[in-house]
């Protein structure tokens, strides 16, 4: 279904459905050179005080829950206000203001397309160790 939406996201989902996610070590292993790459997490989950909202600008975001769950949160960048200039190096913008919930269970997984921010990493009910393998895919 999702496929489609960019010439490069059968490459990023193929990749996702056949890499040994589970078995792999973190780090960041590339797909397609810079055009398409893979980080893969490892960590706590954390408290939303700890964390801030982030859109980038050069990719796409595909966060795969390889185990584990997390609660992220979204919005549209254009209700939120931009705190910090653009950092091109990590293709990031820093945001504050408010959004919605939602779970990313395991085998589940959340689209960011420049126009959506998102404050990943955020523990549901408690802080849990999670997995979580993150596509980058070049606009």
């Amino acid at each position: 279904m999702y496929r489609d939406l960019h010439p490069k996201f059968n490459r990023a989902f193929t990749y996702l459905k056949e890499a040994p996610l589970i078995t792999m070590q973190p780090g960041k292993y590339e797909i397609e050179g810079d055009d398409i790459f893979l980080l893969l997490q490892e960590y706590q989950t954390k408290s939303e005080e700890t964390q801030f909202w982030e859109a980038h600008h050069r990719y796409i975001d595909i966060q795969y829950m390889v185990q584990g769950s997390e609660r992220m949160r979204y919005a549209c960048v254009e209700e939120l206000q931009q705190t910090e200039d653009f950092l091109a190096e990590k293709d990031y913008i820093v945001l504050k203001g408010n959004g919605h919930d939602f779970v990313v269970q395991e085998g589940a997984f959340a689209l960011f397309l420049p126009q959506d921010a998102h404050m990943p990493c955020l523990y549901d009910k408690q802080p849990a160790l999670i997995k979580k393998a993150v596509i980058k895919v070049k606009r």
